[in-house]
């Protein structure tokens, strides 16, 4: 390699890497803007506005996630692409009814006469390496009535249940493989779930 070519390499060394950040960006974008319309069910054009400025923030104020070096979809082309768009509908349907499904169970446990909860503290581990994924599976943990979200410390989920029934999504694994084919990663394997009444229980 000639020393002009080294010098360009070094100044840009993967034109494709330019695109491809932006094609990031541009696909966390319309994945954020996706979760406010079918969350906030609001529509007009001082909500698109107000949406439009929020997602730009969050994206202006952690520019490091959609720059990173690995690509949305681990697949390569167009056909990665498609895969992960599916697969991100396929999640919003998912997410969209177990949000319903679980606010019915949620008004059941609260109006039953004898008021069957039972509040549990459970943590699971994830076999997810995208940290965009591992986030999402924390959020869609909180969006999803009966369980909270409480701490993630890199692929380990600390998580609060109004009910161990609550959490059969977590535990068989739903969650995890529905979020991992969005990032083209693979399978996770079902979890390992320890329980605990307190957070003293899982410091012993």
């Amino acid at each position: 390699m000639s020393a002009t070519a080294r010098v360009q390499t070094e100044k840009d060394p993967s034109p494709r890497g330019e695109e491809g950040r932006w094609a990031r960006t541009i696909a966390l974008a319309l994945l954020f803007a996706a979760f406010w319309f079918v969350f906030s069910g609001r529509f007009g054009l001082q909500y698109f506005v107000f949406m439009a400025c929020s997602v730009g923030l969050v994206l202006w104020m952690n520019p490091e996630r959609p720059f990173r070096g690995t690509d949305l979809s681990r697949g390569a082309g167009l056909t990665g692409r498609i895969r992960s768009g599916v697969a991100l509908v396929r999640y919003l349907v998912w997410l969209v009814w177990n949000v319903f499904k679980a606010n019915i169970e949620v008004a059941a446990m609260i109006l039953h006469p004898r008021l069957p909860i039972r509040p549990r503290l459970l943590r699971f581990s994830t076999t997810l390496e995208n940290e965009v994924a591992q986030v999402l599976v924390a959020n869609s943990i909180t969006l999803t009535p009966g369980t909270v979200t409480i701490d993630v410390k890199g692929q380990e989920y600390l998580v609060h249940a109004i009910h161990p029934d609550s959490v059969s999504a977590i535990a068989e694994g739903h969650v995890q493989n529905v979020v991992a084919p969005i990032f083209g990663e693979a399978a996770d394997p079902v979890p390992e779930i320890e329980w605990a009444w307190s957070l003293e229980e899982f410091e012993q």
